[in-house]
């Protein structure tokens, strides 16, 4: 940061400047004649309400109609002012720029810096909160007509892969099951009855047609035992209660296996994963089929991070962007990169939604939970960066003030600009455009300099500040 001028340097004022005066002859006229001119019209203006009112005296009123008659005649007859004569008030361009001396410098202690690009991140500070990772979701559902017997999982409750959910009781499942058996021993039977032929039609006993019969027989009764294996697969039976459907049924029957025939009908849901309950839409007694989701099971192991970004920030958000996670009522923190932006505005929240994934080994961290997230939003070719006291607000615009500068270097003269702002903390603002890297503007007596701006332009141009 520097101080505008040569300190060294002394420039005495004249001596106008010390009694309060702007040394110009022609401007200290112009305002004497200005205010001579007021006390004209106020008179008058007075003189002229009594005369409607009928309060004027007659001798009073008569000297009134000749000083109306004289101001008029006046104001008709005078001619305009010289603009030779050096009391005239001259007309000179202005350029929108506010130059002060050294003496003001001082006294206001004007100082400048220059303007520096962007070379750090923007923070941009987000709220949100957890979720569950919707895409690691398992929905427990029957894929059959089923009855209910009884629920075995509560919510809330963790469970390991292979624990039991739900019992069921299916006639559905029961007519698969016997299908199944019924196709395996169909085809055991074409199976040794093909292997006693092909010994047969090689002594000629039986006809080559026959043999072909009976291979034929055997492919469809195959086909017809694998196809009610992989029913049962979809209906979602496992292998461990496939297999002893067809353990013994080259056999007698024994007590245990007629009981397990009858039991046909009944299958446990088990837990395809580990995770935990975080939907229970089951009851036992109730009749439910394959578009009913009894349960849902979450993985615990990460968690989604949703943050909101608000319509004026939501291009400052892309993919890949690093981002830091606080939980404060834990004081824990955890890194995340951004995943997925919304290409809607939420309704209710008026933001678009940001996603992030985030660790979870140890499960302390919920679902739902509120976070506060910084966002580091890459530096942008072209944005620059300056003090926080540089700014100046008038009418809900930012501007600032940029000293010029010509081939002899720098010059006392300041320009009023406005800018775009990108970011605003309480040290520093990041400029989107308007200045460029190596450029001075004030910082220690902008809000000055901005009333200056004001003076000058409504002197200048007559014309109130914008």
């Amino acid at each position: 940061m520097t101080t505008i001028g040569d300190p060294s340097a002394t420039h005495p004022r004249p001596d106008s400047a010390r009694a309060g005066h702007s040394g110009d002859p022609s401007k200290g006229s112009r305002l004497g004649w200005i205010l001579k001119l007021l006390i004209v019209v106020a008179c008058v203006g007075g003189f002229a309400y009594l005369e409607r009112t009928g309060k004027l005296p007659k001798p009073v009123q008569d000297a009134y109609e000749q000083a109306k008659g004289l101001v008029l005649h006046t104001a008709e007859h005078s001619p305009p002012p010289d603009p030779r004569d050096a009391r005239a008030p001259s007309k000179t361009t202005w350029h929108g720029l506010v130059e002060v001396d050294d003496d003001q410098i001082e006294a206001l202690s004007l100082k400048v810096v220059a303007v520096r690009a962007q070379t750090d991140p923007i923070k941009l500070e987000l709220t949100g909160r957890t979720a569950y990772n919707e895409n690691s979701l398992t929905k427990i559902r029957p894929r059959f007509d089923t009855l209910v017997e009884g629920v075995l999982a509560e919510k809330g409750r963790r469970v390991k892969k292979g624990d039991p959910l739900v019992a069921l009781f299916s006639t559905e499942l029961a007519t698969a099951k016997n299908a199944y058996q019924t196709n395996y021993v169909q085809w055991q039977h074409d199976l040794r009855l093909l292997k006693l032929r092909e010994k047969l039609v090689k002594t000629g006993a039986i006809s080559e047609q026959t043999f072909v019969d009976t291979k034929n027989d055997e492919s469809k009764s195959r086909l017809g035992y694998y196809t009610s294996w992989e029913n049962l697969r979809v209906l979602g039976v496992p292998d461990s209660e496939i297999e002893p459907l067809i353990a013994n049924l080259g056999e007698a029957p024994t007590a245990e296996h007629l009981l397990n025939i009858a039991d046909k009908a009944k299958m446990t849901l088990r837990s395809p994963v580990d995770g935990i309950v975080v939907q229970r839409d089951v009851a036992p007694g109730n009749l439910y089929d394959n578009s009913n989701v009894l349960m849902v099971i979450a993985p615990v192991d990460k968690l989604w991070v949703m943050v909101n970004v608000y319509e004026r920030d939501q291009s400052k958000v892309a993919l890949g962007q690093r981002m830091t996670i606080q939980f404060p009522f834990l004081q824990k923190t955890a890194a995340g990169v951004v995943e997925y932006v919304a290409s809607e505005v939420s309704k209710d929240s008026r933001a678009v939604q940001a996603r992030a994934s985030i660790p979870n080994p140890d499960g302390s961290l919920k679902a739902d939970m509120l976070v506060r997230a910084v966002l580091d939003v890459p530096p942008i070719p072209g944005q620059t960066v300056v003090p926080r006291l540089s700014m100046v607000v008038i009418n809900g615009d930012d501007y600032v003030f940029v000293r010029k500068r010509s081939e002899s270097g720098p010059e006392k003269r300041f320009e009023r600009r406005k800018v775009v702002v990108a970011q605003e903390s309480s040290d520093f603002v990041i400029i989107h455009n308007g200045l460029e890297a190596g450029e001075e503007v004030v910082t220690n007596g902008s809000l000055i300099l901005a009333q200056l701006y004001e003076d000058l332009q409504m002197v200048n141009t007559g014309m109130p500040p914008n």
